[in-house]
């Protein structure tokens, strides 16, 4: 039996979609002009997974005149997918022990304790 683990394509799988926003063009609260030029190089990522969870990565840029959309998106995405990992290894540390825990109680079980019974 070859051992179960989190991979990124495991991750990549558990994708549903993948949303992208810009923080200037985003907001709707009035604020002054330097400050909203300045959330114009802030990247928001959205990951929705295929139970409907969400996770979210940031990217922002220092200088403005090297502000490149694409780039800002890869790393707001890479910034989302990371958080996933600690999900998903969690998930398969619970799947594991609650698969040892049945095998447990069912190793228990003497023949003839389960009479009709359907395991």
């Amino acid at each position: 039996m070859s051992a179960r683990k989190v991979t990124a394509d495991l991750i990549h799988s558990k994708i549903k979609s993948v949303v992208y926003f810009n923080a200037g063009a985003a907001n709707t609260t009035p604020v002054a002009e330097d400050v909203q030029r300045e959330l114009s190089l802030i990247t928001h990522c959205v990951i929705v997974l295929q139970n409907g969870f969400k996770v979210e990565g940031t990217s922002a840029c220092v200088d403005p005149a090297s502000y490149n959309e694409a780039i800002g998106q890869d790393l707001a995405f890479q910034a989302a997918f990371e958080k996933i990992w600690p999900l998903e290894g969690y998930l398969l540390k619970e799947q594991l022990f609650q698969e040892q825990e049945t095998a447990d109680m069912l190793s228990d079980l003497a023949d003839g304790d389960c009479d009709g019974c359907k395991i």
